[in-house]
């Protein structure tokens, strides 16, 4: 052999990436070939006195045969093995003796793996092909996606049936991944992708990341009998075409709940037949949704304009549309806050007002109350009588007032009620800025004036809903 340092490498791992049991399954992932060679190139040089350099240098097996024994008998040997790799290099210096051996022919004999078998680790020549013991278990995957106005539920929705499936929180979390879309969110964050990974053993390599997409489908591969759920949060506030990219034929399903068709997809495929127990079922590079794979996603509509869905995506999901009910809201939260405090009436505070009606029918029914599904409600009845108002008006200033603009029952928080600066923050400018932004009637005063009004001030909050046309 005459080859260069660089090219005796290169035959040495084209050697050990050809090394294969009985069954045809490779000894040696691409990682431990990596591991290996890097301490054949470079922990000679820990030794003091140094013995050798890049063991690849040495093409000859007499003259590795007569290194070797050096290696071995020098007193810091056991200490730089230990350090490289902790055995990785003890391990390797055997296989290259190997390798020169039988001269680069493939049915060399395995070498013992002292390392992996001293550490308990699971070792590539441990995967020998299994047979695969899946048993696809038919059942009707759920595809659905709860829409609706801001706060109106549409976690609390998804919450429930995880709950109901999963009481116990362990169980639950074991069996869901849970993420949000967003604008700059990638089909690598969904799916996974090859990243660099750098230690101070081993030069630059690489690994597959796999994202919660494909680490919850090996979960349901594994235990086809359980349900599994993946949980995507604002739906709509990323590129979903995108984001599921070739997934997107996955979204077809069988009577069984498998995926009526089948994609390409080698990364995916490669990290799932890592497993033994699915090596055989993924060898071919092929994937598909299990029965047991579920994914709920909810998306607020008033996010619209932010990223469509197209017709095509939507129509392999159940659309479960989350109306506004009050009765949903936690009991404390009916309480009379103190950011609703006032010393009118508000039966006299409404009357001769748009709302005069609204108010005395809850009245009636003892549901008129200074509280937060009081004004909530007060608020969305007053986006009706707006719209109405529109119908056939030619001015620009008099638009629609998009229905997603309502206030959903869970629009604020227990933080946000309790302390009405955030309260005023948070709803108030919601409703000046992104509601009633081209009204002539309501909220008309600039946001500085309300906030002073109605936080320092602490003015009657439910005025800014009050309009009486009969005084103008």
């Amino acid at each position: 052999m005459n080859n260069t340092p660089s090219e005796q490498e290169r035959v040495f791992r084209e050697w050990m990436r050809a090394q294969v049991t009985e069954n045809g399954v490779r000894k040696y992932t691409d990682n431990v070939i990596i591991s290996y060679s890097y301490s054949l190139r470079t922990a000679c040089h820990k030794m003091v006195p140094q013995v050798a350099g890049n063991l690849f240098a040495i093409c000859e097996l007499g003259t590795f045969d007569d290194t070797y024994r050096k290696i071995i008998s020098a007193k810091d040997y056991d200490e730089v093995n230990r350090e490289n790799g902790n055995g990785a290099f003890g391990v390797a210096l055997r296989l290259y003796q190997s390798f020169l051996k039988d001269g680069g022919v493939v049915n060399t004999p395995q070498v013992e793996n002292d390392f992996f078998a001293r550490n308990k680790s699971t070792t590539y020549t441990e995967f020998r092909g299994k047979e695969s013991n899946y048993e696809e278990v038919p059942m009707k995957p759920v595809q659905m996606i709860f829409y609706g106005a801001p706060g109106t539920g549409k976690s609390y929705r998804v919450s429930k049936i995880l709950e109901q499936e999963y009481p116990d929180p362990v169980e639950r979390n074991k069996h869901t991944r849970r993420m949000i879309f967003h604008p700059t969110y990638k089909y690598e964050d969904f799916v996974g992708s090859i990243k660099p990974l750098m230690s101070l053993d081993k030069p630059l390599d690489y690994f597959y990341s796999a994202g919660p997409f494909t680490a919850l489908l090996k979960d349901a591969f594994n235990h086809p009998a359980e349900k599994y759920y993946l949980i995507i949060e604002e739906i709509n506030r990323g590129d979903s075409p995108a984001i599921f990219g070739d997934l997107f034929q996955l979204l077809d399903r069988q009577e069984n709940g498998k995926s009526r068709y089948v994609i390409m997809n080698v990364d995916v495929a490669n990290f799932m037949a890592r497993d033994p127990n699915l090596k055989r079922l993924f060898s071919d590079g092929k994937i598909w949704l299990p029965a047991n794979f579920n994914i709920l996603a909810t998306m607020n509509t008033a996010d619209e304009n932010i990223f469509v869905l197209d017709s095509a995506f939507k129509r392999r999901f159940a659309l479960e549309y989350v109306p506004i009910e009050f009765q949903v809201v936690p009991e404390q939260w009916k309480k009379d806050y103190e950011v609703f405090a006032g010393t009118t009436q508000l039966m006299d505070l409404f009357r001769g007002s748009e709302l005069e009606a609204r108010a005395r029918d809850m009245y009636n029914k003892g549901t008129l109350q200074r509280n937060w599904p009081t004004f909530a409600k007060m608020v969305n009845y007053l986006i009706d009588i707006v719209n109405l108002q529109t119908v056939g008006a030619n001015s620009d200033a008099m638009q629609k007032i998009a229905e997603n603009k309502k206030l959903g029952p869970f629009f604020v928080s227990d933080e946000e009620l309790t302390q009405p600066d955030k309260f005023i923050n948070k709803v108030i400018f919601y409703l000046k800025q992104d509601v009633f932004t081209f009204s002539d009637h309501y909220m008309i005063d600039s946001y500085e004036e309300i906030y002073l009004k109605f936080l320092e001030n602490k003015g009657d909050i439910f005025e800014l809903l009050v309009y009486k046309p009969d005084q103008i």
